[in-house]
Formats: C-alpha cells, sequence, structure tokens
C-alpha cells in the first residue's frame, strides 16, 4: 500500500507501507520527500529520495507522524513510476468496457 505522511517537523514523504509493528510505527520501503515546485503551469510536485544513504526498510515512528492517507491515484503512479515497481494503474473508467 502507498501512503502519505505530514510528519510534525512540517516534511511530507510517500512510500510503500509494509504495515506497523506493535508500537504502531510504520516500516517504509523506498520513502521519497514530496517537494512543491514552481513550473511554467503554476505549481507542481517533485520526488526526491528520503534518507538515500540508509540501507533497507526505514522506521517511521508513530509519534513523529502528524497525519497520513492513502496516496491518491496520480500520486501513486508517479512514486510508482520513480522508485517502485514501474507499473502504473488505471482508474476503472479509462479501461474499455468498464
Amino acid at each position: 500500500m502507498i501512503k502519505v505522511f505530514k510528519l510534525i517537523s512540517g516534511e511530507e514523504i510517500i512510500s510503500k507501507c509494509e504495515g506497523m509493528d506493535q508500537n504502531k510505527d510504520y516500516s517504509l520501503e523506498s520513502p521519497a520527500s514530496i517537494m512543491m515546485q514552481r513550473t511554467e503551469q503554476g505549481v507542481g510536485v517533485g520526488l526526491a529520495p528520503y534518507m538515500p544513504y540508509a540501507s533497507g526498510k526505514i522506521k517511521l515512528h508513530s509519534n513523529a507522524i502528524a497525519s497520513s492517507a492513502d496516496a491518491d491515484l496520480k500520486m501513486e503512479n508517479e512514486y510508482n513510476r520513480l522508485f517502485g515497481s514501474g507499473i502504473q494503474i488505471a482508474p476503472a473508467g479509462s479501461i474499455a468496457g468498464l
């Protein structure tokens, strides 16, 4: 499951979430920082590796999280394109016959 986290520091990250442990801390695989950036069309979103020098899964402590949510489809697809499987999910209405 791809989740978006807003940390109490103000940072926002997106990651494949492997679940929670008994302390309700998340285990993250390939997390990425979400950064707002100016584009020719206005404001856009950029993704950059979060803790790029760490190896293995990253534990995100629950007391560092201000809020969390499932990623919307466009954000999930961009994350998968850059950091995940590369597989993009088509909305149901875009598939012929559905």
